[in-house]
C-alpha cells in the first residue's frame, strides 16, 4: 500500500509538471527542482536538502525562493542535523516566509539547542499567530520546565561512552550478560550505500564487550546484518533468541519497518524471519519483551493510535509460539505525536521515548508502570539524562549484575559535546561530593595570603590532597568520605598554622567545609614570641596546668615550623638573692624543655636559660612595694626564636 501511495504521489507530480509545462515556460531550473521534491517526498531528507541549495541561487521568484528555503530547513530538521537546519530557519524567518508553523519548528530547534529562553519567545509568537492552537502556549510551558530542571538536576552521573561511540550514528544499546549490543551506520556497517535520509550508511547490530573495566570495539553481528537497515534489538537472558528492527527490507525496497527474530545455533545466529503480524501498511519496531517473555511491547504507526508512533504491546504464548491482539498502552504513555524505543526492566517498570509530552527537547525518555491493567501517567526522567537535543533507547543492566560505582544503564542522545550524531551515554549513581574550601590570611592584618600551601591529612598521618592558595589566598580540596581529618596552612616567612580537625563521617549529601587558616609572620632571629600564660608560683618551678595548655600551643608551632630553633628563657621575681633567683630560672627553663621534649619536640631545637630578676617587665626591683599580681608578672617563661635553618641529626 504503501509503495503504491509513493508510486501514484511521484505520477501525480510528474503530470502536474507536463500540465504546467503546456501552458507555461519551462523554467531553466526546473528539472533540478523536480528531482529535489521528489526526494523530499521520498523522505531522502539528506540528498533533497543538497538538491535544493543547488537549485537556489537560479530561482529569481521571492515567494518560490521562500518555499525552497523551508524545504532546505525541514529537510535538515528531518534528517536530525540540527546545526544547518537552525541556519536555514533563521534565513526562512528572516525571509518573511508567510506560514507561522515556522516559529514553532524554530522554537523547537532552540529547544535542541537548549537555548530556552529565547525558544518560549519563538513560541510565545507563534500562540499569538495561532491562539487557538494549545501547542504553542504548552511549548512555552515546557520550556520554562526545562529550565527549571536544569537547574535542579537529578542525581546521576551521565557519561558519553567513548569506548563503543564513532564520529557517525551509534544508538540503542542494549545490555546482556556483559555485552552491549548497539546499532551503528559507522563505517564498518556492511552496505556501501548511503541512506538518503541522514546522508550516512545504513546501520547494522555491533556487539561490544566488556573487559578489563572498558568496553571493547564493537564488533559486527554479521549473521543478522543485511546491506539495509538493522536496529534496537532485544536479547533473552541467555542470549539465545534476537528480537530487533528491520527497515527497508533485505532488498532495500521496502518503506517500512519489520521486527524480524532469529535464534542462536551451532555457534551462529540463523536467517532472522519476520514476525507474523507485520504489514507493508505500517510500521513495527523496537521490540522490548517482559522478564517472563509473556508479552512484547513495540513502537508502531498503526492505526487506532493516538497519532505518530505509539507504543503497543501483544501478549505471546511461547511455547505455542502464537501471539494476541495489539493492545495501545493509552493517553498515559501515548501522545499526537512519536513514542518509541519501549524497554522494560525486570522489575516491570516500562521506559520509552516522547516527542509529544512536556520535555526538554526533541525525544526524551519517560518511565512508567502498569497499575492494575491501566499504564499510570509516564514521568520525564529529567536532566542530565534528558536533555535539549534527542534523548531516547534507554537499556539497564539487571540488578544481580550490577558493580558499584560502574554504569547501571545505558542510552542514545544527540546532545551537544558528543562524537557523532548519535552516541551512547552511560549512566552511573553520582557519588557524594565533599569539598574544603576556605581561604588564609595573615593574623592581625587580615589579609589574604596567595601561593599559601593547604594540606589535608587523614587520621593515620598521611597527606591526601594538598594545593596552594590562588591570588585570593583561596583554595578547594576534594575530601575523602567516612574519615576523620585534619588541616593546616603554611608560607615561607609564615609560622605554620595549628592543625584543624574536622570530618566527613556523616555526610548524606553533597558537602562543603570551610575553614580559615590565619598564619603569623616568622619572628626575626632575636625576636620574642608572645607566649603569655606561662608563669609560676613563687619559689616553684613546676608547671601550672594553664602553663602546659601554652607549652602545648608552643608544641603545636615547632611541629609545623620543624626548621626553627627556640629559646626557653624563664624569669623570677626580685623577691629572695639574685644567685638563688638565677638558679630557680634555670629550673623553670628545664621544666619547659622537658615538658616539650615529652611532646616530641627534638630537645636539640630548644635552649634553657634563665635570667633571674635581671629582666623585670615593671619597677617592682628590690625593696619596691609591689602588689602579688605585679610580681606574678615577672615570675614567666618567653620563647625567643634562635634559627630557622634547623635540620635534625641522620
Amino acid at each position: 500500500m504503501q509503495a503504491l501511495k509513493y508510486i501514484l504521489t511521484c505520477l501525480m507530480l510528474f503530470l502536474s509538471v507536463c500540465m504546467q509545462a503546456q501552458v507555461e515556460p519551462v523554467k531553466p531550473y526546473q528539472q533540478e527542482l523536480d528531482k529535489a521534491e521528489l526526494a523530499y517526498i521520498g523522505k531522502k531528507y539528506h540528498t533533497a536538502a543538497l538538491l535544493y541549495q543547488k537549485v537556489f541561487p537560479k530561482v529569481k521568484e521571492e515567494e518560490e525562493k521562500q518555499k525552497i528555503l523551508f524545504k532546505i530547513a525541514d529537510s535538515y530538521r528531518n534528517s536530525n542535523n540540527f546545526k544547518q537546519a537552525l541556519k536555514w530557519y533563521e534565513d526562512v524567518l528572516n525571509s518573511k516566509y508567510p506560514d507561522p508553523n515556522i516559529l514553532y519548528s524554530y522554537g523547537q530547534l532552540l529547544k535542541n539547542f537548549e537555548r530556552y529562553e529565547e525558544a518560549g519567545r519563538a513560541f510565545y509568537d507563534y500562540n499569538f499567530e495561532v491562539p487557538d492552537d494549545a501547542k504553542g502556549k504548552n511549548a512555552q510551558q515546557s520550556c520554562a520546565v526545562a529550565l527549571e530542571w536544569k537547574s535542579n538536576p537529578i542525581r546521576v552521573k551521565v557519561s558519553n561512552l567513548a569506548a563503543v561511540n564513532s564520529d557517525q550514528s551509534d544508538y540503542s544499546a542494549f545490555y546482556t550478560q556483559g555485552k552491549l549490543i548497539l546499532s551503528s551506520t559507522r563505517k564498518e556497517a556492511q552496505g556501501k550505500e548511503t541512506f538518503e535520509w541522514t546522508g550516512q550508511k545504513y546501520s547494522d547490530l555491533f556487539e561490544s564487550t566488556y573487559k578489563g573495566g572498558n568496553y571493547g570495539k564493537p564488533v559486527a553481528l554479521k549473521a543478522l546484518n543485511s546491506n539495509y537497515n538493522e536496529g534496537v534489538a532485544w536479547f533473552d537472558t541467555a542470549y539465545s533468541m534476537v528480537y530487533y528492527t528491520q527497515c527497508n527490507g533485505i532488498d532495500g525496497k521496502g518503506l517500512n519497518c519489520k521486527i524480524y527474530v532469529s535464534y542462536f545455533q551451532n555457534n551462529t545466529w540463523i536467517e532472522p524471519k519476520p514476525l507474523p503480524f507485520n504489514s507493508d501498511s505500517f510500521s513495527c519496531g523496537h521490540p522490548a519483551f517482559t522478564a517472563d517473555m509473556k508479552r512484547m511491547f513495540f513502537s508502531s504507526d498503526k492505526p487506532g493510535g493516538f497519532g505518530g508512533k505509539d507504543i503497543w504491546y501483544m501478549d505471546y504464548d511461547l511455547v505455542k509460539n502464537t501471539w494476541g491482539n495489539a493492545v495501545n498502552l493509552g493517553a498515559g504513555v501515548n501522545s499526537a505525536e512519536d513514542e518509541m524505543f519501549p524497554y522494560v526492566f525486570e522489575d516491570g517498570k516500562l521506559y520509552f521515548s516522547s516527542k509529544g509530552k512536556t520535555g526538554m527537547g526533541g525525544f526524551d525518555l519517560f518511565e512508567t508502570y502498569d497499575s492494575a491493567g491501566t499504564f499510570a501517567v509516564a514521568q520525564n526522567m529529567r536532566y542530565p539524562i534528558n536533555s535539549g537535543g534527542d534523548d531516547f533507547s534507554i537499556s539497564l543492566v539487571p540488578k544481580a549484575a550490577r558493580i558499584p560505582g560502574e554504569p547501571y544503564a545505558f542510552f542514545t542522545s544527540n546532545r551537544e559535546g558528543g562524537l557523532g550524531d548519535d552516541d551512547i551515554y552511560s549512566i552511573a549513581e553520582k557519588p557524594i561530593v565533599a569539598l574544603l574550601k576556605g581561604i588564609v590570611v595573615e593574623k592581625g592584618k587580615e589579609t589574604l595570603l596567595p601561593g599559601a600551601l593547604v594540606q589535608v591529612i587523614n587520621s593515620k598521618g598521611k597527606v591526601i590532597g594538598s594545593i596552594q592558595t590562588n591570588e585570593k589566598g583561596e583554595f578547594t580540596l576534594d575530601l575523602p568520605l567516612q574519615e576523620t581529618l585534619f588541616a593546616n596552612a603554611s608560607k615561607v616567612k609564615f609560622l605554620t598554622g595549628e592543625n584543624k580537625t574536622f570530618n566527613t563521617l556523616d555526610c548524606k549529601n553533597d558537602t562543603t567545609i570551610f575553614l580559615k587558616f590565619y598564619l603569623d609572620v616568622l619572628p626575626e632571629e632575636d625576636v620574642e614570641i608572645t607566649m603569655q600564660g606561662i608563669y609560676y608560683d613563687l619559689d616553684k618551678w613546676d608547671l601550672r596546668p594553664e602553663s602546659k595548655v601554652v607549652l602545648d600551643s608552643l608544641a603545636s608551632i615547632l611541629r609545623n615550623n620543624p626548621t626553627l630553633v627556640i629559646e626557653l628563657g624563664s624569669h623570677t621575681d626580685s623577691r629572695a638573692p639574685a644567685e638563688y633567683n638565677l638558679e630557680l630560672s634555670k629550673k623553670r627553663a628545664l621544666s619547659c624543655v622537658t615538658y616539650l621534649v615529652q611532646k616530641g619536640i627534638a630537645k636539640d631545637r630548644m635552649v634553657p636559660e634563665g635570667y633571674g630578676e635581671t629582666r623585670l617587665v615593671n619597677e617592682c626591683s628590690d625593696d619596691v612595694d609591689c602588689t602579688e599580681d605585679e610580681h606574678q608578672a615577672n615570675r614567666r617563661t618567653t620563647v625567643r626564636v634562635i634559627r630557622s635553618d634547623y635540620k635534625p641529626k641522620r
